[in-house]
């Protein structure tokens, strides 16, 4: 199953990083080939994480693709970690996880994973030649986002 991971340091709060993950109805509004998203079945649990059903809609127009991932996802703000879980069509398996370590005024650490399997070979074959590429674009969208949203840890006035 093809996989990547990554950690990167960024000069933000931790809480602030998480924030931007957990926000999924936020994503087609920075995640690239993200059109859409919708949550749903929201529910907390006594620890304060969250649990929700997600679906993002992913357009890929020059392959005239475009399909959605239903997930279940887990956000917890106490640990600022959030994990998606995806097993139904066009995925056998989509698994992603974001961690955020905070690291004081040196900003944060962010463990970025993402796995996946899809039923169709057709579409694995071309998703796989670009998912090193897509991940990366990815991650860098959560950092503009935040750099939209949030001021870095140690910026003054």
């Amino acid at each position: 199953m093809p996989q990547f991971s990554i950690t990167r340091r960024l000069p933000f709060r931790a809480a602030d990083l998480y924030a931007v993950a957990a926000d999924v109805p936020s994503y087609p509004k920075f995640v690239p080939l993200c059109s859409g998203a919708r949550v749903w079945d929201e529910s907390s649990d006594a620890d304060g994480r969250l649990y929700f059903r997600a679906a993002i809609d992913v357009a890929y127009p020059k392959l005239r693709l475009s399909e959605t991932l239903t997930s279940e996802v887990t956000a917890d703000p106490v640990a600022l970690a959030v994990r998606s879980v995806s097993k139904q069509a066009p995925a056998k398996i989509v698994d992603n996880r974001w961690l955020f370590h905070d690291l004081g005024a040196g900003g944060t650490d962010v463990d970025f994973y993402l796995a996946y399997e899809l039923r169709s070979r057709t579409l694995q074959f071309l998703v796989t030649g670009m998912f090193d590429y897509a991940a990366r674009k990815i991650i860098n969208a959560f950092e503009a986002r935040a750099r939209e949203l949030y001021r870095p840890v140690g910026d003054r006035l």
